[in-house]
């Protein structure tokens, strides 16, 4: 078939999918995160406000339903439509728990329909733009409910930056939910960085002018575009349902346990390759600003920072020495949410955060994603992990320091780094491709026989044993603080 007859019988998007072996409707969303670009540049150089939520709407609307299909902003419009209404009437003590309520009981039915209509499916459809808007939502009422509390000295700075005392009007609001550069594949994004960037006080100069993107957008496009051949080695050479293939369990164990990681760790680069456009495009249109820091060089102005949506660290994450690392770094503008909207709203003031609160976050996260076995196997087992690097931060660690707490004992630091490293990551992989799998068949039936079901006991009886009965190490007055006082999810 001619180049030409291709395009005519599957269209030309349907043509290009064929031709480079990638799915079409993934491919229309990549296309739709290129077409961002020049539109969120095209952006920066609008300065009627009113405009600007017209233009961030309408492009919104657009790339919704190229993508996702000819209804799916319905659901966005009618679920963000009855939380604006319930905001405007219900008490304000109570308004952002039912919307809690609501918005996940809307995904939730939506992830229950589309396990009936497209079970163990990848197809994309409005469920993924529906999980960002529903963040975007709760993020909305809890900002809302936090300009009107009382108890300020119960807040973060982070919930006094965030909140808000009035509501914005329905221009804004709509702009907010359908911001072309955030909507398919988000970050979430917040209403006071939304509406500060639309009026520029976002950018505090005199004269409220964005600084120049191009520079930083090409760098973050390029990072995206590095990350596309391992996006093609994960569909070929390595694919991770190959570790559930009668090829992989006819291996010897020996190679079984490097052959994990090898087929998991690519999966995880078609995420970083779409993080990285989202952030470019974020950053094209100056929505990314982050202040600016003082230039190297005598003389010269400022240097403008655009890290406000970074959303990954790949290489912090495939390098991490514990599960706290990769969680940090890890789809940070989730991770974000988690913390302030689950993490920390579990956590009484003043306290120290619970084992529950991190199984109750990570339940969260379970619960927004969908209902199949894998997500929970995944969130189950890295909360357990989580824990297990506090307790080894807190009570191993400190016997590899020399005594002024954080210089290591040589080579014994180094030996526990890198244990540390390759422990993390082999297990994160193992349990990492559940999350693909989806069904619990696959991931207990299958793969973890082929290791005797080894890799959650271990996990189980670690937490067991490092949290029941290895003791803490007594602090000495000249010893620095083994645990920080930020706490991850």
């Amino acid at each position: 078939m001619s180049t030409w007859d291709g395009i005519m019988t599957h269209g030309l998007v349907g043509y290009l999918s064929r031709l480079v072996s990638f799915p079409e409707d993934q491919l229309r969303t990549v296309l739709c995160l290129l077409l961002a670009y020049p539109l969120a540049f095209l952006l920066k150089y609008i300065n009627n406000q009113h405009v600007k939520h017209v233009y961030g709407i309408v492009f919104g609307l657009v790339f919704c339903t190229w993508c996702l299909g000819e209804w799916a902003w319905v659901h966005s419009f009618i679920s963000s439509t009855i939380v604006y209404i319930m905001l405007r009437v219900l008490p304000i003590q109570y308004s952002y728990k039912v919307v809690f309520v609501f918005v996940m009981s809307y995904i939730s039915g939506s992830h229950i329909y589309r396990m009936y209509t497209d079970y163990m499916g990848w197809t994309l459809d409005y469920t993924g733009s529906q999980m960002v808007v529903t963040l975007k939502l709760i993020s909305l009422a809890f900002n809302y409910y936090d300009g009107h509390r009382k108890d300020t000295h119960r807040m973060t700075d982070e919930m006094k930056r965030r909140s808000i005392r009035v509501l914005p009007n329905l221009l804004e609001y709509y702009g907010f939910i359908y911001f072309f550069p955030t909507f398919l594949a988000g970050p979430p994004m917040e209403i006071t960085d939304y509406l500060s960037y639309m009026n520029r006080s976002m950018f505090g100069n005199s004269n409220r002018t964005i600084p120049s993107t191009l520079v930083p957008t090409l760098v973050t496009l390029s990072k995206a575009l590095l990350m596309l051949p391992m996006v093609f080695i994960s569909n070929t050479m390595f694919s991770p349902y190959f570790l559930i293939s009668p090829a992989f369990q006819a291996l010897p164990m020996t190679e079984k346990i490097w052959r994990v990681h090898l087929h998991a760790f690519p999966a995880r680069f078609k995420y970083y390759f779409a993080w990285y456009l989202t952030e470019g495009s974020c950053t094209a249109c100056g929505l990314g600003y982050s202040g600016s820091v003082k230039s190297s060089t005598p003389g010269q102005p400022p240097i403008a920072k655009f890290d406000r949506y970074v959303n990954s660290h790949p290489t912090r994450i495939e390098t991490a020495s514990n599960m706290r690392d990769i969680i940090n770094n890890w789809n940070m503008g989730v991770n974000d949410w988690l913390r302030n909207y689950v993490y920390l709203r579990v956590t009484p003031p003043g306290s120290k955060p619970s084992a529950l609160a991190t199984l109750a976050t990570y339940g969260t996260s379970a619960f927004w994603h969908g209902f199949y076995p894998g997500y929970y196997i995944f969130f189950l087992l890295s909360g357990l992990i989580t824990e297990i690097a506090k307790d080894m931060r807190r009570k191993i660690r400190p016997l590899f320091l020399l005594p002024d707490g954080t210089s290591g004992r040589q080579p014994f630091k180094l030996v526990y780094d890198v244990i540390g490293t390759l422990t993390t990551l082999w297990f994160t992989s193992i349990f990492g491709v559940s999350f693909i799998y989806l069904s619990a068949e696959a991931t207990v039936s299958v793969l973890w026989r082929e290791f005797y079901y080894l890799p959650p006991i271990i996990v189980v009886v670690v937490f067991v044993v490092v949290r029941c009965f290895v003791p803490t190490p007594r602090q000495t007055p000249t010893t620095a603080p083994l645990v920080e006082t930020k706490k991850s999810t």
